[in-house]
């Protein structure tokens, strides 16, 4: 059974946990890529994560007998998705996360659903009602009242243009997959659009970065496990299967849960201070995700 917009009709509350879980994993990656920036240059740091990530979970898909790509037309869908929805959005971010803080790129990426629900109508045909726009507005002023207190000198222009860029083509890879609508198992699509990210950008990094500067540190390793499992793997699967089981501007909606998660993670896990404008915000972003969904 599929919606208007070819999405298949499933639980309200199974979609829900699974894009609540999808948030904790995607809020949690910008702390772990600008921790591996540190032992890492950015496009080497990206560029063994998605061929890693992508090598690893095609031999698994190979061995459980999962159907592979075939033809120009799958793995053109494929190669479009992965230069897209990975290497360039995910690489200039982690260029951009050299001069910027990880709350504010998170703040930055949270533009996701607005840029979207201004083309979905065009792109996709999906219908921009007055509850949608009222739910973005809403949820994104409270993404602003969370992260504004908490914005610093440490963030370049430069820095935020890039990912406000590498935020668009996410969301042109959005569009990409919901117009193609491509039938491939899940695991496979993600695998062989990670392990095409990675070769799109082993070579830029090849030719222009210090790969002596490139150190194996505890830390490293440890970015690079929670990035390619919590994110390449389990995050990126989950997505594709929002897109696929929802509309456009439902699944991205979720977005603006991530900084707002972020900033509860700090304080579990850093010990950073709890304030009362997080609470208000965060009811304020739960507010406007409702609308949205119901919209």
């Amino acid at each position: 059974m599929t919606g208007p917009s070819g999405a298949s009709a499933v639980s309200g509350v199974r979609y829900t946990l699974l894009a609540l879980i999808f948030c904790h994993l995607w809020s949690g990656a910008f702390v772990a890529v600008k921790v591996g920036l540190a032992s890492s240059p950015p496009l080497f740091f990206m560029a063994s994560r998605f061929l890693v990530a992508g090598a690893l979970l095609l031999a698994w898909a190979r061995l459980t007998g999962r159907p592979m790509p075939a033809g120009r037309g799958q793995w053109g869908s494929i190669v479009l998705l992965g230069l897209l929805t990975n290497a360039i959005s995910l690489g200039l971010t982690a260029i951009a996360l050299r001069d910027l803080s990880a709350g504010m790129a998170a703040i930055l990426a949270s533009t996701n659903p607005l840029m979207l629900a201004l083309v979905a109508p065009w792109f996709l045909g999906e219908q921009l009602t007055g509850r949608k726009v009222a739910g973005l507005l809403i949820a994104f002023s409270g993404v602003m009242w969370v992260m504004g207190s908490r914005v610093g000198p440490d963030n370049r222009l430069a820095a935020m243009a890039l990912v406000v860029l590498s935020t668009a083509c996410l969301v042109a890879g959005t569009i990409v997959f919901k117009r193609i609508r491509p039938d491939q198992d899940l695991i496979v699509l993600n695998a062989s659009q990670l392990f095409v990210a990675g070769v799109a950008l082993i070579v830029p990094s090849a030719l222009i970065e210090p790969l002596g500067s490139v150190h194996l540190t505890l830390s490293l390793v440890a970015s690079q496990a929670y990035l390619i499992a919590g994110v390449s793997w389990v995050g990126m699967l989950l997505w594709f299967w929002l897109l696929r089981h929802g509309n456009a501007t439902r699944a991205s909606a979720w977005f603006f849960l991530n900084p707002v998660i972020g900033v509860f993670l700090g304080a579990t896990l850093l010990g950073e201070p709890l304030r009362a404008p997080d609470f208000l915000g965060t009811a304020t972003v739960a507010l406007g995700i409702l609308l949205i969904q119901r919209g």
